[in-house]
């Protein structure tokens, strides 16, 4: 005869324990499956954007490569130069610390350091059938000039209004102060006013190669303009009446230097 034994009160509470570590282990697992679930979506979502944001910029980058290739092929921008900017404060630099005259050390410095930041982002742009004024970022490369909005620019107040934009066929009449030595540039045009706007423009940008571009691409001067390859310290006395009043006190040794000298020394080509 087969005896069965009740179980005992410990055996049971053993064989249930189980049971309960299962039950209370379901809400962990839950939650644990739902920080899963959380994680993966935060990433999927993270990867979304990051994939969102490159596909972004490839597009901004494709739209600007395109407005860059949609204008004319013979684009010119004529780069930044900080010479007039870096003289004046040279000359602000001289006059107070070895002089004493701080009201004209002042005034040199300050119109000097705007001038040195205007050439670190305004631009002459030379299209087709136009010449424009552009702005960049302080410092940024000068091909970004190509694809610059004329409208963003602003409107022209101090001289005339309306955009930084010139047809070529409206401009009457151009100088440039001075030839060899160049530190302002002014040009005339009836597109803003029908009886003219006159502009000037310090020369922050590259004096030689504006002065080419102009003699290229812009109706001829009321003035005769010389050769690029004339420009000398010699040729831009000439163009004032101190200029020669100089040149009349110089020795032959002294004119013959002024002569040879084409430029800024150590800055420019003999």
């Amino acid at each position: 005869m087969t005896m069965t034994m009740p179980m005992s009160m410990s055996t049971r509470a053993r064989a249930r324990t189980p049971v309960r570590a299962t039950r209370a282990t379901r809400p962990m697992m839950i939650r644990a499956r739902a920080m899963t679930t959380t994680t993966t979506t935060a990433t999927t979502t993270g990867k979304a954007a990051a994939t969102r944001d490159v596909a972004s910029r490839a597009t901004r980058g494709a739209m600007a490569a395109v407005r860059a290739s949609s204008l004319d092929d013979d684009v010119v921008v004529v780069p930044g130069d900080y010479r007039v900017g870096g003289a004046l404060l040279g000359v602000a630099l001289a006059t107070g610390p070895l002089f004493h005259l701080w009201t004209q050390s002042l005034v040199h410095g300050v119109l000097g350091g705007f001038l040195a930041f205007q050439a670190s982002r305004v631009r002459f742009r030379f299209t087709r059938d136009a010449l424009e004024v552009v702005f960049i970022e302080p410092g940024a490369d000068d091909s970004t000039a190509v694809g610059a909005d004329v409208e963003s620019s602003g409107d022209n107040k101090l001289q005339g209004g309306g955009a930084n934009s010139w047809k070529y066929d409206s401009i009457t009449n151009w100088e440039f102060w001075w030839p060899g030595f160049p530190c302002l540039v002014y040009f005339k045009e009836t597109q803003t006013k029908s009886d003219g706007q006159p502009h000037f423009f310090p020369i922050i940008m590259d004096g030689k190669m504006l002065y080419e571009v102009m003699l290229q691409r812009l109706p001829a001067s009321v003035n005769d303009k010389p050769s690029p390859s004339a420009w000398s310290l010699d040729l831009a006395l000439e163009q004032t009446s101190i200029g020669r009043q100089i040149k009349e006190n110089l020795s032959e040794e002294q004119l013959k230097q002024v002569k040879e000298m084409k430029g800024f020394p150590g800055l420019d080509d003999k």
